[in-house]
Parts: C-alpha cells; sequence; structure tokens
C-alpha cells in the first residue's frame, strides 16, 4: 500500500512540474510575442522562441507516453510483488528525471531568448548616440500621460531643450566633438532629473523632459537647473575644454489638449527663449509666453551698496522680445512698455500743469505660484484674467491697466490725488476678495496686496516707481489690511475717518 502511495506521489509531482512549466512556457511566449512584434529585429529571436516551444510541447508528450506505457504494463501483472513495484517506479523516476533535464534545458533557452527580446525593445525605444529615450519612447510616454490626466486629473509637463548655436558650434570644432557634447549634455539631463521623469532625445540637438504627475510650477524648478547644468557644465574632447549653453520651452498639460498640442506650446516657449537672447527658460500658460526664473536668481528687493538696482528698478530693464507687443494677452491688458510710454507722457503733462493729479497703484496677487503648483498653469492664467476684468469694472476708461510681471499689475490713475486713489485700491482689493472664481480654477478666490503712490512735477519715472513699490512692500508687512500708500513728499497716506470728516 505505501509503495502504490509513492506511485501516486510520483506521478502527481511529475504531472504538477509539467504543468508549471508548460505554464510558463506559454506565458513567456505570449508576453515577449507582444512586446516584441513589432520590432524588426526580434523576428529571428521569435522563430526561434516558436521552434522551442513546439520541441518542449513533443517532449511532453512523449513523456506522457512513457508514463502511459509504465502504467499500463502495472496494470497488466495479476498480483505484483515489491520487486515489480519497485522496478514500476525505478522507471517512473528516470522518466521523470530525464524530463526535468529537458524541461531545464528548455527554460535556459527561453531565458537566453527572453533577454535577446528585452535587448531589442530596449534598443528600440533608445537614442544610439546619447543613451536616451527616442523620440518614440518620447511619444509613447506622452500619450500615457494624457491618458493619465483626462481619466485620473494627474498633472503633465513637459520642457524641450535646445542646444544653443549648435551648428556654429559644430563648424568649429567638427562634428564628433558635436556627438560628444550630445552624449554629455543627454547624461547632464538624467543626472539633473528624477527617475521617474522621462529624458529624451526629441531631434538633432533638441532634447525633451517629461514631467509625470507635475505641474508647472512643481516642474519649473528641476527643469531650470537642468538646464544651468548645461550652462555650468565642462565637457572635454581631445583635451579640449568645451562649453555650451541651452534654451528651453515649457508647458503644462491644460484641460481638452493632446500631447501634440502641448509640445507645440513647449515649443512656442523654446522659440520665445530664444529671441530672448538664448540661455534661458520661458514657458506657455496656454495664452502667452513669460520667462522662467528660479526664486534664488531673482533681482534683489532692497538697495544695495554695490551700484546694483534699488527697490522699484527692476522694470526698467529691457523686456523680453515676447513682451514688445501692445497688450498682454494673459491678462488682456497693457504690457509693461505700453505702460513705460504712458506714465511718461503723463508726467510730462504732470510737469506743464503742476495742479493736476498722477496716481500709481501696485497691485501683486496673492499665492499665483502657489495656484499654479496646487491646481495647475490653468488655474494660474483664469486668477490672473479674473483679477484684470476685476481691475476693469473699478476704474474708468481713461485709467490704465499693465502687467509689469508675472503677479503684479500696474494701474495708472491721472487726475486722481493719493488718499482717493487709497480709497479706489480699497475698494478694487475688497472686489476681487469677494468675487468666487469659476470652479475650474481649482480656489474660489483670491486676494491682492496693493501699494499707492502719489506722483509730483518734479519725479520721474523711476522715483514714482520707486515710491509704488515701497508702498507695496508696506503694505505685505501689514497682513490684515495688505493696503499702503505714500504722499508725493513720501509720508503715509491715511483714508479720512468718520472722526476727520
Amino acid at each position: 500500500m505505501v509503495l502504490w502511495i509513492v506511485i501516486a506521489a510520483v506521478v502527481i509531482t511529475l504531472v504538477s512540474a509539467l504543468a508549471f512549466t508548460g505554464w510558463r512556457l506559454r506565458a513567456a511566449f505570449a508576453i515577449h510575442e507582444e512586446e516584441a512584434g513589432t520590432q524588426q529585429a526580434a523576428k529571428e529571436t521569435l522563430g526561434k522562441l516558436r521552434e522551442l516551444a513546439g520541441r518542449v510541447a513533443q517532449q511532453v508528450d512523449e513523456h506522457s507516453h512513457k508514463v502511459e506505457e509504465i502504467s499500463d504494463e502495472l496494470a497488466s501483472l495479476d498480483k505484483p510483488d515489491e520487486q515489480d513495484v519497485l522496478l514500476t517506479v525505478n522507471k517512473l523516476i528516470d522518466v521523470n528525471e530525464h524530463m526535468k533535464q529537458q524541461l531545464q534545458a528548455a527554460e535556459d533557452r527561453l531565458k537566453s531568448q527572453a533577454r535577446q527580446i528585452e535587448s531589442h525593445a530596449v534598443e528600440a525605444r533608445t537614442d544610439p548616440l546619447t543613451q536616451v529615450a527616442n523620440r518614440r519612447a518620447l511619444e509613447d510616454e506622452l500619450r500615457r500621460g494624457v491618458d493619465d490626466y483626462q481619466q485620473r486629473g494627474r498633472p503633465l509637463s513637459v520642457m524641450i531643450i535646445d542646444v544653443d548655436h549648435f551648428k556654429k558650434f559644430n563648424d568649429t570644432h567638427g562634428h564628433q566633438a558635436g556627438d560628444e557634447i550630445l552624449r554629455s549634455v543627454a547624461r547632464v539631463l538624467r543626472q539633473s532629473t528624477a527617475e521617474s521623469n522621462l529624458v529624451a532625445r526629441y531631434g538633432g540637438e533638441e532634447f525633451a523632459i517629461v514631467f509625470p504627475g507635475s505641474t508647472f510650477g512643481a516642474a519649473r524648478e528641476i527643469a531650470e537647473k537642468a538646464r544651468l547644468a548645461i550652462a555650468s557644465a565642462r565637457f572635454r574632447y581631445e583635451g579640449r575644454e568645451l562649453r555650451v549653453t541651452a534654451s528651453a520651452g515649457l508647458a503644462e498639460l491644460m484641460i481638452g489638449e493632446t500631447d501634440v498640442s502641448l509640445v507645440k506650446r513647449a515649443d512656442e516657449a523654446l522659440y520665445a527663449s530664444k529671441h530672448a537672447g538664448r540661455n534661458c527658460a520661458h514657458f506657455n500658460d496656454g495664452f502667452a509666453n513669460h520667462a522662467v526664473k528660479l526664486e534664488s536668481t531673482r533681482a534683489p528687493t532692497t538697495p544695495a551698496k554695490t551700484g546694483k538696482p534699488v527697490v522699484g528698478d527692476e522694470w526698467l530693464y529691457e523686456p523680453a522680445a515676447e513682451e514688445i507687443a501692445e497688450d498682454d494677452p494673459a491678462a488682456q491688458v497693457s504690457s509693461r512698455p505700453a505702460f513705460f510710454d504712458c506714465m511718461i507722457e503723463r508726467l510730462s503733462i504732470l510737469k506743464k500743469l503742476p495742479k493736476t493729479k498722477l496716481s500709481l497703484l501696485l497691485v501683486q496677487l496673492d499665492g499665483l505660484e502657489r495656484i499654479r503648483t496646487e491646481h495647475g498653469v490653468s488655474a494660474g492664467s483664469i486668477a490672473v484674467r479674473v483679477a484684470a476684468q476685476i481691475f476693469k469694472a473699478n476704474l474708468r476708461d481713461l485709467d490704465q491697466i499693465s502687467r509689469l510681471e508675472d503677479n503684479t499689475f500696474s494701474l495708472l490713475l491721472p487726475g486722481i490725488q493719493g488718499t482717493d486713489a487709497l480709497a479706489i485700491a480699497q475698494r478694487i482689493q475688497s472686489a476681487v476678495a469677494r468675487y468666487p472664481l469659476p470652479k475650474r480654477a481649482g480656489v474660489t478666490r483670491v486676494s491682492v496686496a496693493i501699494g499707492v503712490a502719489e506722483a509730483s512735477n518734479s519725479d520721474d519715472l523711476q522715483a514714482v516707481l520707486r515710491r509704488a513699490r515701497k508702498a507695496l512692500d508696506n503694505a505685505l508687512l501689514h497682513p490684515a489690511q495688505r493696503l499702503a500708500g505714500l504722499s508725493a513728499q513720501d509720508v503715509t497716506i491715511k483714508l479720512p475717518t468718520a472722526t476727520d470728516e
């Protein structure tokens, strides 16, 4: 009886092993055929894999036939003794051992074929020169990112990077040096970004970084630091130390957008960087391109003894090329250059007619960067446009609204003295706080801080801007009120109270 149990155990173990191995072969074959079916380089490997699967199936059939023969032989014995049973068990063990050796050999060949298929698949998605992802892998990653956004609302950002003046570099140093630069740039980009981000060669001297799960606000610092790392790197080639810079364009996926239009907007931002003189980055918010600046690289907001710009002067610099326009398309208000022209004209009138009045409001939109980081670039654009509309609704037609920088507007009020301008500022501040934003913005309301400056007939543009910026800084120091004003004599302006009246 014990011997029959042993026989049964051997047969069950053998059948289980065959079933499991056969399942592994079939599953592996199906998976690898799916992954490599579209790869021309893997056809030969797939042919060998099919041949292997057929051979294993034949060996399994032969083994099953042998097991049946042994079983029939045992059944034919009328009164099998202990010797007969032991002989049968030994035969089963020998057949089983032979089959295990065949299956092991087949599995070893399967692993070898799997490694070849995996190698072909990787090669098909890798740029041979730079060893980063190629255009095909980039497009697949972007499509996956768009699907994730549509199904789960997971954000997606992309940056396109172009090595500046690469053709000139090739002409000067040779194409082999150019190839080495491309390899080195790819290496710098990989080292500067997280493994979850995809670095790819977009084409020629252009690269792309895909940031799955990241809004522009979250990706901005990583992206800009990666670009700056290229400019600061030293590349050695044949004993020479070579350097290059790069321009970049960023964009975040917006509602209803495709991967194609996302890349197109990133390209538009890249060209804005090129037009601005290269070696910089811009992002596209769906309406306009804006310069990307790290917090640590922004102009100081306090006077310096080294001759550097003082408070208010940051807006007097030469504007970027995309800002030279009559209107700011993102906020649908006047641009910075238009503000300068109007301000100079109004100050000229003030000098000729000293009794006239002129006031300037600087309005800072609170938490714009946080809104972009937490809710996306489109949410930030909505907040900017709504704020601009509220400004328009509370001002006269002759007043001018301009956007000085990303989160700061100027409101120029001709004929208005300081105390009246402060009252207007308070009215605007209250209106912004009360106005609900559309649901797609992700936040219910925004707030503003306002600095008011009164101009005198002895002021120039720089003096008024400095006074207004100082007033805005004073407003930011008072979180409860967030409103402050300075007269033409740099004296604090206060709103009249009931007792004053």
